[in-house]
């Protein structure tokens, strides 16, 4: 299977799509492709390597945890600021875990060292982010922060997309991170139209912005086959019955009701307690209404974020289904509709990793 898995995670998608939200409206030629990591097979991190040493002009970098576990990515990027190549790294700094922060401290004073821009968030506001942005252009999202667990046991879920308009979203967002200008509800996407056709949205967050889970209740709203999800951490809260991870599970819960396939696989979070129980309640409650839920092994860290629906329409990247993560962070994500091609891909990463699965109970 893992032959398989691998097989397709060479694939390369070129088509002609849409590009909608945040002000970015036209059909472009886009060269996508899916970087799946399971343990064993590795794709993020070798694609890093390759595609570093090729900008041109500008490397900016927005991460969770970016720590000095890979000296080889590091050195590339400090490469490529030698030949001037305009590099920017932003890290979390965070209020209320200084092991965050301690963590991440040692790489900016590396890239500082060498004449890096390089510095940390405001630590009031949590960047759970996993964003790399080449030449403003080319743009690697999703679940993979930069430390050795990430880059080599952990099953992880990203992309990289080369568009100058997807580029420039995500370009923008991160410029008004760095400004400080990111202010709550400052990412507006407008209307987004999401369509039939093969068409990628954009989907920065920041506090208050809840960009995510409006265009993921409204693919969830639409299934008609199939909905297939890995997740990390998902949460039901009781006693917030309105709350967006709740809207989220009670959109899952309906699309079962209505006949569709709904397959939810959750990270058994092991090693962090707290998640771990979020995780089981979440899992109790949907498959009390109906939803199939398994956990992963608790030897494995299931880290992607990811949905898949109707095995045509994928959204992933960095947003958990728990509440700082739906309304208070930063967050990068993509939804492309209308792509079975690439969403065959990630199909076949989820049915890798439930044939492996445990029932919740």
């Amino acid at each position: 299977m893992k032959k398989q898995l691998q097989r397709m995670l060479i694939l390369v998608v070129w088509l002609a799509v849409a590009v909608t939200g945040i002000g970015a409206e036209t059909t472009t030629q886009v060269r996508i492709v899916p970087l799946i990591d399971v343990p064993g097979s590795r794709q993020y991190l070798p694609y890093l390597e390759q595609l570093i040493p090729t900008a041109h002009s500008s490397i900016d970098i927005l991460l969770s945890n970016g720590e000095r576990t890979n000296d080889l990515l590091w050195d590339k990027i400090v490469a490529a600021a030698d030949r001037g190549v305009t590099v920017r790294v932003i890290l979390d700094a965070s209020d209320w875990s200084e092991s965050i922060t301690a963590k991440n401290r040692p790489t900016v004073e590396f890239l500082k060292s060498h004449g890096i821009m390089a510095k940390f968030d405001a630590p009031t506001v949590t960047t759970h982010a996993k964003l790399a942005i080449i030449d403003e252009r080319l743009v690697i999202l999703g679940s993979s922060n930069w430390n050795t667990h990430a880059f080599h046991d952990q099953a992880q879920a990203n992309i990289a997309i080369d568009d100058p308009h997807i580029g420039a979203v995500f370009t923008e967002y991160f410029s008004r991170i760095w400004a400080g200008t990111l202010i709550p509800g400052g990412v507006d996407m407008g209307d987004v139209d999401i369509g039939v056709n093969p068409t990628l949205i954009p989907i920065p967050d920041g506090p208050d912005t809840k960009n995510y889970v409006r265009v993921l209740l409204d693919l969830l709203n639409r299934a008609q086959v199939s909905v297939h999800v890995v997740m990390y951490r998902a949460s039901y809260y009781s006693t917030y019955s309105n709350s967006l991870s709740n809207n989220i599970l009670a959109a899952l819960i309906a699309a079962a009701g209505r006949g569709v396939e709904v397959k939810v696989f959750l990270d058994d979070c092991a090693f962090y307690p707290e998640s771990a129980q979020a995780n089981q309640e979440a899992a109790y409650y949907l498959a009390d209404h109906g939803v199939a839920v398994r956990f992963d092994d608790p030897s494995v860290t299931t880290h992607a974020k990811l949905v898949i629906i109707d095995e045509r329409d994928v959204i992933l990247g960095s947003t958990n289904w728990n509440y700082y993560s739906l309304e208070k962070n930063n967050e990068a994500d993509i939804a492309a509709v209308g792509i079975p091609k690439l969403a065959a891909a990630y199909t076949q990463f989820f049915a890798f990793l439930w044939r492996s699965g445990r029932p919740v109970r």
